[in-house]
C-alpha cells in the first residue's frame, strides 16, 4: 500500500504531494501535471492512472488537505477508479478554510488598508479595483433548440413569469439577466438596438413589454437587473444569458455570442435544455460544438457544462422510466464525442408554477388544478422515477443539503415544497452555485489578493526609497545629482526615440505572429469547405434531391459563420493582449535603463482598462438558385415491346418472322452533379474566408496602433508620474531638519505595510 497525501489549494492553485512521506521524482508525471498554476480539476481524472504507472501499486491511502468541494472531485475519480477494478483506495480529508471563511477577512483587510497611514491606499483606484474584483460578473449562458422550455426553466430559477414561452420557437433576441440590488421587488431594464444603443428602459419590466420587446424587430439585446433568488449578490454577480436558438436569431451577432460561449477558450458555465426526444440537425449541430469545447480536456470543461432533459414529467409509460431515458441521452450524446456528461432531469413548468402559486401571483384555475395535479403525481411514493433530485448529478455534500430540504418539507406536510424539490430544478440551482463556489469565487479571491499585493508592493518600494534617503543624509549632493540625472534621462530626445522605435518592432513582431495564425485559421477552413465539396463529388442528385442538399449546404454556412468569426475574435484579443504585454515590456526596459539604482518595481502595476475587439463579420450566403445547374440526359427506363407491323396474313413470306421484339426504353430525366453544386454554393463562402482572414490582418494591426497610441498616452502620463515621485524623493534628500522625524514616520509605515501584508498573504492559505 502506497501512503499518499496531497495538500491543495485552489485559490494560488498550487499543490504538494507526497508518496510514503517522500517528495515526487523530478521525472515524474504527476508532478509535471500538477505544477503550480495548474487547477486540481485539469489532472485529477489521470490521477488513478499515474499512480497505478509511477508505483506499480494498486492499493492506496489518501489523505487531502483542502476544500470540500475539491475533495469530492478526488473521491468521485478514485470511486470510478474503484468501480472499474482498477484499485483500491481509502480516502481522508484534513479540512481546510473554504471560500465562504474568506470572505469577511477580505472585508476586514480592506476596512484596515483604508484606515493606514497610507493616502495613495485611499485614492478612487485602488477602491474601485477592488470593488471590481469583488463584484465581478459571473456568466450563465442558456441554450437550446426549439421548444425545450428554455424560457420556462429560466422563469422557474426566477420565480417570476418573464420570459416569453410558447409551444414554438420564441427567443428572438439576446437576453442578459444579471443579479443585483434594485428598490422592490421588481425587474428593471435597458433596450439596445443592433448598433448596439439605448432604445428605451423600463422601471418596472413586465412579461407583456418582454413579449413585445421580442417581436420587434429593431430590439436586439434586453439588459435586465433584479434579484436571482438563488444566489446571493456577495458572492459573485450572476448573469443569465438567455441566447436565440440556431434558427431563431434575427442578428448575425447573436450567433457569434452563443459561438463565443460554447468556445474552448471560454470558462462560462453553460446550462444545455434538451428533451427526452431528441436528435435534430440543430441539436447535433450545437452539441458538435459543445464536444470540440470539452476535448481541452480536464474536469472543469466537463464541469462547465449543465445538459438539463427537460419536460421529464410528460414522459408517458410506454417512454420508459427516468433511468432508461437519462441512458437513451448518455448513449446519443456519447455519439456526439461527449462522454459522462452532468445530466439533470427536470421539469420546469411544474416547478414555475408551484414558486409562482408561493409567491402569491395571479394564476387561473386551470393552471391551478394542473399544478395540484402534478404536485401528487410528483409525490407518489411508488413512482420515485419521477423524483428527479435522485438523478442530478452532483457530489454529496449538496446531495446531503438538498435530502435535508425534502425531509423537512415531508415532516412539515409542506406538499409544494416536496414536488418542487423533485422537478429536479432546485438541483440545477445548486450546481449553479457549487461551479461558482469552485471556480468562479477561488479566481475572485485571488483576484483581489493580487489588488491589494501589486498596490502594496507600489507604496512599499516608494517609502523604502524615502527612508533610505532620509538615512543617508550626509550623501544629499550625490543623490540630488542621481535624481537629475534620471529626470534628464527621462526627458531624454534620444532615449524617447528609441522607446518609440522599441514599440513600433513590438507592434510589428506581434502582428507578424498574428497574420502566421490568421493563415493557419483561413486553411482550416478551406480544409472544412473542401472536404465538403469531396462528400458529393460524382454524385448526381435529382432535383428534389439537389433542393435537399442546398438545404444541408445552408446549415454547414450557417454553422461556419459564428465558428470561424469566434476564432478570429479570439486571435485579434489574444493578438491585442500580446501587444499589450510587450509594449508594456518595453516600458520596464526603458524604465531600468535610466539606471539601475532606480527599482521600478512599484510601477509594474501599471492598470490599463482593457480592450475589447469585435471582428468583422462573416457575409451569409444570398438566395441561391439551382435551376442553372440542371443538366438533362437520356436514361434507361426498362423494356418496351416493339410489334413486327410487316407481319401480315396475305404476305406469305412473312408467315415464319417474329411477331416482334422487346428493346431498351430510354427517358430524359434532369439532375444537378453534387459536387458543381457544392462548389458554386460554397465558393462565394471560399471567398469570404479569405476576405475575412486578410481584413482579420488589418483589424489586427489597426487595432495594435490604436493600442499603441493609447499606450504612449500613458506612458507620457507615468514619466509625469515618476517626475512627481522624484520631486518628492528630491526634498526628502535636502531636507536635513525634518530627516530625522521623516525616517521614523517611514519605519512605522513600513512597518505598518508588513503587518498588513502577512494579513492580505494569509487570505490565501487553507
Amino acid at each position: 500500500m502506497k501512503k499518499v497525501f496531497i495538500k491543495y489549494n485552489p485559490y494560488n492553485l498550487e499543490t504538494e504531494i507526497t508518496v510514503d512521506g517522500k517528495k515526487l521524482a523530478q521525472n515524474s508525471k504527476l508532478g509535471e501535471k500538477a505544477a503550480p498554476g495548474s487547477r486540481l480539476q485539469e489532472w485529477v481524472e489521470e490521477l488513478p492512472d499515474i499512480l497505478i504507472d509511477e508505483y506499480n501499486d494498486t492499493d492506496f491511502e489518501i489523505l487531502f488537505h483542502g476544500t470540500l468541494l475539491d475533495f469530492e472531485d478526488l473521491t468521485e475519480v478514485f470511486t470510478s477508479a474503484y468501480e472499474k477494478g482498477k484499485l483500491t483506495a481509502t480516502l481522508d480529508r484534513k479540512p481546510a478554510k473554504e471560500t465562504s471563511d474568506k470572505e469577511s477577512l477580505i472585508d476586514d483587510v480592506f476596512e484596515e488598508i483604508q484606515k493606514g497611514p497610507f493616502d495613495e491606499l485611499r485614492d478612487v483606484e485602488i477602491i474601485s479595483a477592488f470593488q471590481h474584483a469583488k463584484s465581478s460578473d459571473f456568466e450563465v449562458c442558456v441554450v437550446a433548440t426549439m421548444s425545450a422550455g428554455k424560457s420556462t426553466l429560466i422563469n422557474s430559477m426566477l420565480r417570476v413569469k418573464l420570459m416569453p414561452s410558447k409551444q414554438e420557437a420564441c427567443t428572438a433576441i439576446i437576453t442578459r439577466i444579471k443579479d443585483a440590488s434594485v428598490d422592490g421587488n421588481c425587474w428593471q431594464a435597458e433596450v439596445y438596438n443592433k448598433e448596439n444603443r439605448m432604445i428605451e428602459s423600463h422601471e418596472e419590466l413586465s412579461y407583456t413589454t418582454m413579449e413585445r420587446l421580442n417581436g420587434d424587430e429593431s430590439v436586439s439585446v434586453i439588459k435586465v437587473n433584479g434579484n436571482i433568488p438563488f444566489v446571493s449578490a456577495e458572492d459573485v454577480s450572476l448573469v443569465l444569458i438567455d441566447t436565440p436558438g440556431p434558427n431563431n436569431s434575427r442578428d448575425p451577432e447573436h450567433k457569434k455570442v452563443q459561438s463565443e460561449f460554447l468556445s474552448k477558450s471560454s470558462k462560462s458555465l453553460v446550462l444545455y435544455i434538451m428533451e427526452g426526444t431528441f436528435g435534430s440537425d440543430d441539436d447535433n449541430n450545437l452539441l458538435n460544438r459543445v464536444a470540440e469545447s470539452m476535448e481541452v480536456g480536464g474536469k472543469q470543461s466537463k464541469d462547465r457544462f449543465i445538459f438539463v432533459v427537460n419536460k421529464m414529467d410528460d414522459r408517458r409509460k410506454e417512454d420508459g422510466d427516468t433511468e432508461q431515458t437519462l441512458e437513451r441521452v448518455r448513449a446519443y450524446l456519447k455519439r456526439h464525442g461527449i462522454t459522462n456528461p452532468n445530466l439533470f432531469p427536470a421539469a420546469a413548468l411544474p416547478a414555475l408554477n408551484i414558486r409562482l402559486i408561493a409567491e402569491g401571483a395571479e394564476v387561473d384555475e386551470d393552471t391551478l388544478d394542473e399544478t395540484e395535479m402534478k404536485v401528487r403525481k410528483l409525490n407518489r411514493k411508488n413512482n420515485e422515477s419521477l423524483h428527479f433530485e435522485r438523478y442530478a448529478s452532483l457530489p454529496l455534500s449538496v446531495r446531503g443539503d438538498i435530502n435535508r430540504q425534502l425531509d423537512e418539507a415531508k415532516e412539515m406536510g409542506d406538499t409544494h415544497t416536496e414536488a418542487l424539490i423533485h422537478t429536479g430544478v432546485v438541483s440545477i440551482e445548486a450546481a449553479i452555485r457549487q461551479y461558482v463556489q469552485k471556480y468562479a469565487k477561488t479566481a475572485k479571491i485571488k483576484n483581489i489578493v493580487d489588488t491589494f499585493m501589486h498596490k502594496l508592493d507600489e507604496v512599499g518600494c516608494f517609502e523604502e526609497t524615502k527612508r533610505e534617503l532620509a538615512k543617508n543624509r550626509d550623501e544629499n549632493e550625490q543623490i540630488v545629482k542621481h535624481i537629475a540625472l534620471i529626470r534628464k534621462n527621462v526627458d531624454d530626445v534620444k532615449s524617447a526615440k528609441k522607446f518609440k522605435d522599441a514599440v513600433d518592432d513590438a507592434v510589428v513582431r506581434v502582428n507578424d505572429e498574428a497574420r502566421d495564425v490568421i493563415d493557419g485559421i483561413v486553411q482550416k477552413y478551406q480544409a472544412r469547405i473542401t472536404k465538403r465539396i469531396d462528400d458529393v463529388r460524382g454524385e448526381e442528385l435529382d432535383v428534389d434531391e439537389a433542393k435537399y442538399e442546398v438545404e444541408r449546404l445552408e446549415r454547414f454556412a450557417r454553422k461556419l459563420e459564428p465558428d470561424f468569426q469566434t476564432e478570429m475574435d479570439d486571435l485579434i484579443r489574444e493578438n491585442l493582449l500580446n501587444t499589450s504585454s510587450a509594449l508594456l515590456e518595453e516600458y520596464k526596459n526603458r524604465l531600468a535603463s535610466l539606471t539601475q539604482e532606480l527599482d521600478a518595481g512599484g510601477l509594474s502595476g501599471i492598470n490599463i482598462d482593457p480592450l475589447k475587439i469585435m471582428g468583422g463579420s462573416m457575409v451569409s450566403a444570398d438566395d441561391f438558385s439551382i435551376n442553372r445547374l440542371i443538366q438533362s440526359k437520356e436514361v434507361e427506363d426498362g423494356k418496351e415491346w416493339v410489334e413486327n407491323t410487316s407481319k401480315k396474313w396475305y404476305k406469305p413470306w412473312t408467315w415464319f418472322q417474329e411477331k416482334g421484339y422487346y428493346r431498351t426504353r430510354y427517358k430524359t430525366v434532369k439532375f444537378v452533379d453534387g459536387s458543381e453544386l457544392a462548389q458554386e454554393f460554397l465558393a462565394p463562402i471560399q471567398e469570404i474566408v479569405f476576405d475575412n482572414g486578410d481584413a482579420a490582418c488589418k483589424h489586427a494591426l489597426k487595432q495594435s496602433n490604436r493600442i499603441a497610441a493609447l499606450f504612449n498616452q500613458e506612458f507620457k502620463r507615468l514619466d509625469d508620474v515618476l517626475k512627481d515621485k522624484l520631486r518628492e524623493l528630491e526634498s526628502f534628500a535636502t531636507d536635513k531638519e525634518k530627516a530625522e522625524e521623516r525616517m521614523k514616520e517611514s519605519e512605522r509605515k513600513l512597518a505598518w505595510l508588513e503587518t498588513i501584508k502577512a494579513k492580505v498573504e494569509s487570505i490565501l492559505e487553507i
